[in-house]
C-alpha cells in the first residue's frame, strides 16, 4: 500500500473543461476572436494558465496585449470556476476512503495556486495534507521544482508516493522527481500518450485507481 498520493488536478480529480471553455469563449467572444469547442479546450490545457491563453489567443499579439488577457481570462475564471466543474466518478468516495485508512493526500496542479485552492475548498472532501498550484516564478510541470514543499509536507519516501495524473505531463513530472506513477484515462489525453510518457500503472476509473493504491 502506498503511504501518499499526489493527484494532478484538472482532468484527474475533477473535469473543469466545461468552465475553462465557458471563460475563454466569453474572452473571445468579447474581442471577436475564434471560440472553441471543449474538446479542443482540452486539447490546450496542462501547461499553465499563461500557455492556455496563448493557445487560444491570436498569435500575433504583443507581450503586454496577452497579458492584458490573461489577467481578464483568470478574473473571468474565477468568478466562474465551480459553475460546471464536477469531480470524476467515485473520486470524492475514493479520496474519503483514501484519508480514512491513513494514506496522506496532495494535489499539485499547474492551474494557479488560489484557484488550485478555491476549486478544491467548493467541490472535494477536506482530506489533503497540502494542496500546491502555480506560484509566481515557479516552473510548471513537468519540472519537478515545485513538488518539493509538497513532498516535504507529506514526509513519505519517494518510493511510498504515488503520483496520478491524466496527461503525459504528469508522467514526466513524475519520472522527473523519481516518483512512481499511474496514470487515469478518465481525463483529457490517450492511454497511448500516457504509456509513450512513461506511465507505469494505468487505472481505467476510480475503483481501479483504489486497487492501485493499496496494492
Amino acid at each position: 500500500m502506498f503511504q501518499a498520493v499526489i493527484f494532478d488536478l484538472d482532468g484527474t480529480l475533477l473535469d473543469t473543461i466545461a468552465d475553462l471553455c465557458a471563460s475563454g469563449n466569453r474572452i473571445c467572444a468579447a474581442r471577436s476572436w475564434q471560440t472553441y469547442t471543449n474538446a479542443e479546450f482540452a486539447a490546450m490545457v496542462g501547461h499553465g494558465m499563461a500557455n492556455l491563453v496563448a493557445r487560444f489567443s491570436p498569435q500575433e499579439l504583443t507581450d503586454a496585449e496577452r497579458a492584458a488577457v490573461l489577467s481578464a481570462f483568470l478574473a473571468d475564471y474565477r468568478d466562474h470556476c465551480t459553475d460546471l466543474t464536477r469531480p470524476y466518478p467515485g473520486i470524492p468516495e475514493l479520496l474519503t476512503e483514501v484519508h480514512a485508512r491513513g494514506v496522506k493526500c496532495a494535489v499539485f496542479s499547474n492551474k494557479a495556486d488560489d484557484l488550485t485552492r478555491l476549486i478544491i475548498e467548493t467541490l472535494l472532501p477536506p482530506v489533503f495534507t497540502i494542496v500546491r498550484g502555480k506560484l509566481p516564478d515557479m516552473p510548471t510541470k513537468p519540472d519537478p521544482t515545485g513538488l518539493s514543499p509538497v513532498l516535504a509536507a507529506l514526509g513519505t519516501e519517494k518510493a511510498d508516493t504515488l503520483y496520478v495524473g491524466d496527461s503525459g505531463t504528469d508522467m514526466q513530472t513524475a519520472q522527473n522527481a523519481t516518483l512512481p506513477s499511474c496514470g487515469v484515462t478518465w481525463g483529457y489525453r490517450s492511454r497511448e500518450s500516457l504509456l509513450e510518457n512513461g506511465a507505469e500503472r494505468i487505472a481505467e476509473d476510480a475503483a481501479a485507481l483504489r486497487k492501485i493504491i493499496f496494492e
